[in-house]
């Protein structure tokens, strides 16, 4: 890896940060907060910006980025702008421990929305906006904001956007990266603008509305309120965040192509149909089991639906926003609520976890094999859309996952020693690794993760890294040949 070009990026990472830094300061200082409000975003953002600065200076001449710098950049960058995101938090008394603080901005860089912050109400407003906008610029990765404003980077920024988008597969639907890069964040940002007039108009006031826009759209689950969506109460809410967070876990690049007029594209793509259809199958399940389960209690139809709608998105889609307690569902729902978290979202999308893609293709692989037992002289390819898929690329899926799996148990034998119970353990890694946010038990959607020691907040600090960068762009690091010139 060549460390020039690595930091001459993160230089310029470092500076996007230090200017939103420098702006929720601003927002704080004119709603007339507590000055160790305004003056932590400021000596933070100032002190981001010099550092930005002097590395810009001293890797002005570097080249072009190769593949294994563009990794780099991917990993060392979210851990960097992971430590300067977390002075203010810090500074302004809101988070006593840097380790805690820095488990709270990487969730937010990687849209986990994990927190340690046990009541959000009396946090700043300005400190809340922060948190918000870590997870904005972590949604479709701080990264491509970078290369679509740095046309030094050239040819080289396509290793970026191959290390940094999530999903198996990359839609390179312009011919330059900066073109889609730019085209990306269009499409990002006319949708929080849409979520933000929307949930105006159902109530919410301005600030509530433009961090809860946010935190959705990079499926990220950080709020303004503890008690998370359900402190509004209000069922037209719910129907927007649910909706919006579906769209947030579907491929921006499927969301691209329909605001062309190719509704075709969007309505034909496999991953989106599958992905649709195991949401619409969760939403039927759990509605009958729930409503069974409480009907005695007054719960109807409408009602089991309404919370069964948008808890199976939010955790689907890995955002992790609340309207009620989950864990005190029937004991049927709960297992299948921990395969949404794995399952994830699209490729392409915001979302975390495994992705809809991979087990869509991983199932009609098992299909064939079956097909093939009854049927050995048959050909049957496995196919992705129309395009069949080669043994090698079936083997590359089968290898992520089991590597996932692997992870997620190494990550929760590494934490059973710091936490209560094994649930809460497994469910902190399965939460955290798929980028969601609550889990169960102790980390719960009423519970925080401020309990969980320094040890055990930094392995799942790690996790969330891990999971957010799929892996192998982390695990890279670890291999003797990445270091190699």
């Amino acid at each position: 890896m060549n460390f020039k070009p690595v930091f001459h990026v993160i230089a310029w990472l470092l500076g996007v940060v230090g200017l939103l830094m420098g702006g929720c300061g601003l927002v704080s200082y004119l709603h007339g907060e507590p000055a160790a409000a305004w003056t932590a975003l400021a000596y933070s953002a100032a002190g981001t910006l010099a550092v930005a600065v002097v590395l810009w200076a001293l890797t002005r001449s570097a080249q072009e980025l190769s593949r294994r710098d563009g990794l780099g950049v991917v990993t060392f960058g979210w851990l960097c702008a992971g430590l300067a995101g977390a002075v203010p938090f810090v500074l302004s008394g809101v988070i006593a421990s840097p380790a805690a603080a820095v488990f709270e901005t990487i969730s937010g860089m990687t849209t986990t929305g994990a927190s340690v912050i046990p009541v959000l109400e009396g946090v700043p407003k300005g400190i809340l906006l922060w948190r918000a906008l870590t997870q904005l610029i972590g949604g479709m990765g701080v990264l491509i904001l970078v290369v679509a404003i740095l046309p030094f980077v050239g040819a080289g920024g396509m290793q970026l956007y191959r290390a940094e988008m999530p999903g198996p597969s990359k839609d390179r639907i312009e011919p330059r990266m900066a073109s889609t890069a730019k085209m990306l964040w269009g499409v990002y940002v006319a949708l929080v603008v849409v979520l933000v007039l929307l949930l105006r108009l159902g109530g919410l006031g301005w600030f509530d509305a433009v961090c809860h826009s946010f935190t959705t759209m990079a499926t990220g689950g950080f709020s303004t309120r503890t008690a998370s969506v359900a402190a509004f109460d209000s069922a037209y809410v719910e129907t927007v965040l649910t909706v919006f967070m579906l769209l947030a876990g579907i491929n921006f690049a499927l969301h691209y192509r329909l605001l062309r007029g190719e509704g075709a594209a969007w309505w034909k793509d496999g991953e989106l149909r599958f992905f649709l259809g195991v949401f619409a199958l969760f939403a039927a399940v759990g509605t009958l089991v729930l409503h069974g389960a409480r009907s005695a209690a007054g719960l109807g139809w409408g009602g089991a639906f309404r919370e069964v709608a948008f808890t199976g998105a939010s955790l689907m889609t890995t955002t992790g926003f609340a309207t009620g307690d989950y864990d005190r569902w029937p004991i049927l729902l709960k297992p299948l609520l921990i395969l949404l978290m794995l399952l994830g979202g699209c490729a392409g999308s915001t979302a975390g976890g495994i992705k809809v893609g991979r087990i869509q293709v991983m199932l009609k692989a098992v299909v064939r094999e079956i097909r093939l037992f009854m049927q050995p002289q048959a050909v049957i390819p496995v196919k992705a859309g129309r395009k069949p898929l080669e043994d090698d690329v079936l083997l590359s899926i089968l290898g992520f996952v089991l590597l996932y799996l692997f992870v997620l148990l190494i990550g929760f034998l590494a934490l059973v020693p710091f936490v209560p119970d094994c649930r809460t353990a497994f469910t902190a890694v399965v939460a955290c690794l798929s980028n969601v946010g609550p889990g169960f038990a102790g980390v719960g959607p009423t519970q925080n993760y401020a309990f969980i020691p320094d040890a055990g907040k930094a392995i799942l600090t790690a996790l969330m890294l891990v999971g957010r960068l799929e892996l192998y762009t982390v695990l890279a690091l670890f291999m003797p040949a990445f270091w190699r010139k």
